[in-house]
């Protein structure tokens, strides 16, 4: 399930530091049922300097009234504002409604994990696959880390992977590994991807991993993938394997 939410830019912001991870809700007279949402559930929050972001719930917590919700859960994740237990309560009761309705339905806390912004997702797609490299040696047969990737899926999630090189051929590219990844995960349809090679240049992905990628779905044709990180320059899939074999058996 995705909740659709508006949420104040100063908590946005917050939630993308990862400065706050709990937001504090509660269901007022023709709002959102809180009760409805589960782990693993996302929350697309919409806010207006930020535009459209996407959160994972990991844990959802009911509480009957603000003190016991702060008590319980503290200050320091739960409000972008204040670490003040008394000021975070008056603050949530200012906001329109929720008094009454916090006496009336209680209180959530919705704890929250960030996934990415639709603003700046080729941005974070990039420093994801970049930081997730770590040249290293396996063994004397085996080396990785020398190339990153990161994939954003519809589900909108993401996944990263390295390069693994060995002596023969039982190796695997960023890519793949970051669809391995994925597939471990559950799911199997990609929207974006960005590869790093050793040099933290862009790279485009090789033939073996473009035939990978398009007998991964139907839609794998129209994947994108990041050509320039300045100008967001992108390419679908189906212009970098024109005329695939596959495209009737998918």
């Amino acid at each position: 399930m995705i909740m659709e939410l508006n949420i104040n830019d100063r908590a946005a912001l917050a939630i993308k530091n990862k400065s706050k991870r709990v937001e504090i809700r509660t269901s007022k007279d023709d709002d959102k049922d809180y009760s409805k949402l589960k782990v693993n559930d996302l929350i697309k929050f919409n806010s207006n300097n930020m535009g459209i972001f996407y959160v994972k719930v990991t844990e959802v917590n009911h509480y009957d009234t603000l003190e016991e919700l702060f008590t319980l859960e503290g200050t320091k994740y739960t409000t972008s504002s204040t670490n003040d237990k008394e000021e975070a309560i008056k603050n949530v009761n200012k906001l329109d409604g929720y008094e009454k309705a916090i006496k009336e339905k209680g209180v959530y806390a919705i704890h929250i994990e960030y996934l990415y912004s639709e603003n700046t997702v080729w941005e974070e797609l990039y420093e994801k696959a970049k930081n997730i490299k770590n040249p290293r040696d396996v063994s004397g047969m085996i080396s990785a880390g020398g190339v990153g990737a990161a994939i954003l899926t519809k589900n909108h999630h993401i996944y990263l992977g390295v390069c693994i090189d060995t002596s023969c051929s039982l190796g695997m590219c960023a890519e793949r590994n970051a669809i391995a990844n994925m597939i471990t995960n559950g799911e199997e349809e990609i929207i974006k991807l960005v590869c790093i090679d050793s040099k933290d240049e862009i790279v485009f992905p090789c033939g073996a991993c473009r035939e990978y990628l398009m007998q991964l779905s139907k839609n794998s044709k129209d994947i994108e993938i990041l050509k320039n990180i300045k100008s967001k320059e992108i390419v679908k899939l189906e212009e970098l394997i024109p005329n695939w074999w596959g495209k009737d058996v998918v």
